[in-house]
């Protein structure tokens, strides 16, 4: 019969990168630990390594396995803190994870605050793409996600609620002089600038958004030499090396050499949403229905 500690040896050796080590973190006898490895192997009916090299290496299915087993047992371990938190009477943790486009500002921390207080609870917050924290809702690694749409993945198998929504403006180093003299500007005008944010293969989120709305312009973003999608985009414009576009929330990150100049005409806000599972627990539903209240009448 397969058992739990079977699955932790197997990952105890692929992060490990053999069997001796493995066994000297794990504290068991080599020739027990690759008995139970070959045990398992037998119960699955596939080989997990392939042992024709000195060198231990996974074989296909033995990669696939692992990555999806270390996210189901990640899973488990936060199921077994819930419920051991709830035993010992210390209230639910409940792991919320932004995009790295949001900012956790004074008004979303203070929310969380409030949360806590009012329902005993904790909060752990992560970081993940938009993509990422669907897959995460959907399979139990979050229960909370705060996303920037638009995603590459379909929203129609979570609860999405939008909680605001912020004008977008250009991000461009302040003694540039093609922006000197200019309080706003045209995308279209961005043609020839080189942008150090451009979109991920498989993922929307900001940088999708802003690559859609210089192509709805008639051209796409050029490539600055150094790129990135996340919140050092603008460290990057510090730098000399580009433009990014980027929300208003973004005023409180800006370095000292960087400015934010209006779009104009200006596109539709970007939008920031609250995820969750449809089978979620009372406890999130809970948490959900009250953070979306708190942004009713706030200015973000």
């Amino acid at each position: 019969m397969k058992t739990l500690k079977q699955f932790q040896y197997f990952i105890a050796i692929v992060e490990h990168g053999s069997f001796t080590a493995a066994s000297e973190q794990l504290f068991i006898a080599q020739s027990a630990l690759s008995r139970q490895i070959k045990m398992l192997e037998e119960e699955i009916g596939f080989c997990l390594f392939d042992r024709t090299d000195k060198k231990i290496q996974l074989t296909a299915a033995g990669s696939s396995f692992y990555q999806k087993l270390k996210m189901h047992l990640l899973n488990i371990e936060h199921s077994i803190d819930a419920a051991n938190s709830i035993a010992h009477g210390h209230g639910r943790c409940l792991q919320l994870a932004h995009s790295s486009s949001i900012v956790m500002d004074f008004i979303k921390i203070q929310s969380l605050h409030k949360l806590c207080e009012k329902y005993t609870l904790e909060v752990e917050i992560s970081t993940l793409s938009s993509e990422q924290q669907i897959e995460a809702v959907l399979n139990g690694g979050i229960d909370l996600g705060l996303i920037r749409p638009p995603t590459r993945r379909n929203l129609q198998d979570v609860h999405c609620a939008e909680l605001y929504a912020q004008p977008l403006y250009a991000a461009v180093h302040q003694d540039d002089p093609f922006f000197q003299q200019k309080d706003c500007i045209s995308i279209a005008e961005l043609s020839q600038q080189q942008f150090v944010s451009t979109p991920h293969a498989e993922r929307g989120g900001l940088s999708y958004l802003a690559a859609n709305l210089c192509i709805n312009h008639g051209f796409y973003p050029q490539k600055s030499s150094i790129r990135s999608r996340k919140a050092c985009q603008l460290d990057l414009v510090d730098a000399g090396l580009g433009i990014c576009i980027v929300p208003e929330e973004f005023r409180s990150q800006l370095p000292a050499a960087v400015k934010l100049i209006a779009l104009d005409p200006a596109p539709a806000p970007s939008k920031v949403c609250l995820i969750w599972s449809k089978t979620a627990d009372e406890a999130v539903h809970q948490a959900a229905a009250e953070l979306q209240k708190s942004f009713i009448g706030d200015d973000q």
